[in-house]
């Protein structure tokens, strides 16, 4: 496949995961498809007719939205932490209230 059809390919997943992790509810296992596909395509050798330079810019693009979609991901598994700290704090809180009261 040459990299022009792989580019565009490669950021129409890159798109839909985005769509997905924007949602207020995913699934993991829906990410994981889509990535899946994304990984097998950005595996693929490079052709005869492709330009190294263009392959690597190329590369370096899906690199680049891989770090954001992390730092993004990451961003999001804080926040349910804490979120979840805080219930359980109110349930300790409630608990402890409750045995003294």
């Amino acid at each position: 496949m040459l990299l022009q059809d792989k580019a565009q390919q490669c950021q129409l997943l890159r798109l839909q995961i985005d769509e997905l992790v924007g949602a207020e509810l995913y699934t993991v296992e829906d990410i994981a498809v889509l990535s899946q596909q994304l990984h097998t395509l950005l595996h693929e050798p490079i052709q005869p007719g492709d330009n190294p330079e263009q392959y690597a810019a190329f590369l370096q693009q899906n690199l680049d939205w891989l770090h954001a979609l992390m730092a993004k991901l990451s961003d999001e598994k804080d926040a349910v932490a804490a979120s979840v700290l805080t219930i359980q704090q109110g349930k300790r809180a409630r608990q402890s209230y409750g045995q003294h009261n």
